[in-house]
């Protein structure tokens, strides 16, 4: 799966998310939304008469989320096309204030309907269509949401923006499904009601200071949209959509991942219901334990991605996963103890929201702003097409049957996701800047590596040359230098190993990144010769002049004068390079553990000065080398 340049961002943005006052109205509400939103539906199940003898679990969840998805198959795409259309932050707040003002009609009718726990058969309609009015507004909320992200923090911290946004909102909700059930199960149902009515009331109003960058459009797309109906408009976002693969390989995922996700919300609830002796009295509070277990999982992914700080390699993040997750849905179905079962739920939430923030963030930013609030309509509208059909299936099943049914039926769709997941990494990983896939896989993880656990940091990459040779000479700070350096060049960099150390158990290793092989018997001077050999073969070769590691302090130690012998005889260009940041400690495995915020510096490629003697060439470039370190 590629993806495109980045063509978003607000220099006029503060540096740092928590400076940013619109970024923090917008995560605010967004959290009371989803409090809310939570509320209204643990108060609908025993409305629902989840607690009566012989009720379905799986069956009434489902009817409600059957009922709030249901206006999403049209209200997305009136949510999209007016989040291109009008503010979105006034859209936004409208909706907000109308959920609450559902709410507030649901507090009254629930107070005149239910004189015992459930309301009477005849009159559940009305229950279901007070949930089916908060799912408008939330068809309706999402679109202006998704797209409003780029328009209001730095294209450089949107993955990081995504990620604190879905971990503010999942403890919201989880703070709603945790405390909704006990409220709803030991005070009232008007009182869960009531406190879902506060936080739309609330939170609607914060929007009303957003501060949205405004994206200067086309004349031409502008007045072109102006004359074309929702229909029409949605017609080419579809069109769009397919033709552009990248947005299409998202979006399919996206739809795929939800279907699995509605399987698993049902057959959480029939597992609570049968098959982990949960008394029916404390349903609902062991039910929201196990949904409050995913929205921790959740928040936990979505902190692992705030400490990323990256968008490189995303789909492979992203592809991985959706697998991780679906392994978790699968031990979900087959698992009976309520305790693993606790633990399989927060790994699916761990998981799934890693998933959902890359997903979202490659979206957005491969996304043009004029269509952006469209596609964002259209995938939702996508998604709950599939929510739909799942929901009102399950909900149908015969009463006997239903939950018994959602543990295989958990079991395939988390299979089918897994399969698609590998399929995508089968396809996705091997590709990339060199002719060899293996050489492409290690290439893309060890980058995922660097960036994610030190933070890695790159300047003047491009002056690496895209052909012939060059030899990178850097100091040696410790045993990840050769990890993060390759991380910032397209091209296989050999490093020099001695052939003691090339161990029979590591050669698909070996085949891949080509190391040059020295041997200690052969003298300086036959080593010499190995290395301008490669370098005659148009290859780039590593070198770190020092000999040796700096293990105690990081100050640059004499260099072995091999290096100029080697450049001369070859004539292939010298890149400076400069390492900082890195972990320093003796230890050499706690180099790859111990988390850093390393940077590398490629200086301007040079040929060596023929009139210089060998002394004055090494000193030049320990020179060369200490300006990087100023530079940076």
């Amino acid at each position: 799966m590629t993806t495109a340049t980045s063509h978003i961002g607000q220099p006029n943005q503060p540096r740092t998310l928590w400076r940013n006052a619109s970024f923090m109205l917008m995560w605010s509400s967004v959290a009371a939304s989803g409090f809310g939103d939570r509320m209204i539906q643990l108060a609908a199940e025993p409305l629902l008469g989840v607690k009566e003898v012989g009720a379905s679990g799986a069956a009434i969840q489902s009817s409600i989320m059957f009922f709030f998805l249901l206006p999403y198959m049209g209200m997305t795409l009136v949510g999209g096309w007016l989040a291109d259309r009008v503010p979105r932050k006034w859209l936004m707040l409208a909706c907000d204030e109308a959920r609450a003002l559902t709410l507030l009609v649901g507090f009254f009718m629930a107070g005149q309907l239910a004189s015992t726990a459930a309301v009477p058969q005849e009159h559940r309609w009305k229950i279901f269509l007070i949930v089916a009015l908060t799912g408008v507004f939330a068809a309706i909320f999402n679109p202006a949401k998704q797209s409003t992200m780029p328009q209001i923090v730095r294209s450089s911290d949107l993955q990081q923006a995504n990620a604190v946004l879905a971990g503010i909102a999942i403890i919201a909700s989880l703070l709603g499904v945790i405390a909704g059930g006990p409220v709803v199960e030991n005070l009232s149902v008007q009182a869960g009601i009531l406190i879902g009515v506060l936080a739309f009331g609330i939170s609607g109003m914060f929007f009303a200071f957003l501060k949205i960058h405004r994206v200067k459009r086309p004349a031409e797309i502008v007045t072109t949209a102006a004359k074309r109906s929702m229909f029409t408009q949605t017609r080419i976002t579809a069109s769009f959509i397919w033709n552009h693969r990248s947005i299409r390989n998202l979006v399919l995922m996206n739809i795929l991942f939800w279907s699995a996700v509605w399987f698993t919300n049902a057959a959480i609830a029939a597992l609570v219901r049968h098959h982990y002796g949960i008394p029916l009295d404390e349903y609902l509070t062991h039910k929201s334990m196990m949904l409050g277990m995913v929205g921790i999982g959740m928040l936990i992914g979505s902190l692992i991605v705030v400490g990323l700080k990256t968008r490189r390699e995303s789909d492979l993040m992203m592809l991985t996963s959706v697998v991780l997750a679906a392994v978790a849905m699968a031990g979900l179905a087959y698992n009976r103890s309520y305790a693993m079962g606790l633990a399989l739920a927060l790994i699916i939430g761990l998981f799934g929201a890693i998933f959902l923030v890359t997903v979202d963030t490659l979206t957005q930013t491969i996304t043009p702003d004029f269509v952006r609030g469209r596609i964002f309509g259209f995938r939702a509208l996508l998604n709950t097409v599939s929510g739909v059909l799942v929901n009102l299936a399950i909900w149908q099943l015969p009463t006997d049957r239903a939950d018994k049914l959602m543990i295989p039926a958990l079991a395939t769709s988390s299979a089918v996701l897994g399969v698609i997941g590998i399929y995508g990494l089968l396809r996705s990983i091997p590709r990339g800047p060199v002719d060899q896939a293996m050489a492409n896989v290690l290439w893309r993880v060890n980058r995922l590596f660097v960036f994610s656990w030190h933070r890695l940091e790159l300047v003047g990459t491009h002056h690496i040359p895209k052909t012939g040779s060059a030899i990178i000479t850097s100091n040696h700070t410790c045993a990840i230098d050769p990890m993060i350096i390759q991380a910032g060049s397209q091209r296989t960099i050999r490093w020099l190993m001695t052939r003691a150390f090339l161990f029979w158990w590591a050669k698909p290793l070996w085949r891949i990144i080509n190391p040059i092989a020295l041997e200690f018997n052969k003298g300086d001077r036959g080593r010499i010769r190995q290395i301008v050999e490669a370098l005659e073969q148009g290859d780039v070769v590593g070198l770190f002049p020092e000999g040796g590691l700096q293990r105690d302090k990081r100050e640059l130690q004499p260099f072995k004068p091999g290096i100029i012998m080697i450049a001369r005889r070859s004539g292939a260009p010298i890149i400076p390079t400069w390492i900082e940041g890195t972990p320093q400690t003796r230890h050499m495995l706690w180099h790859f553990i111990q988390p850093s915020r390393s940077r590398v510096v490629f200086g301007k490629p040079y040929h060596l000065d023929e009139n210089m003697e060998p002394e004055q060439a090494l000193e030049d470039l320990k020179n060369r080398i200490l300006e990087l370190k100023v530079k940076s």
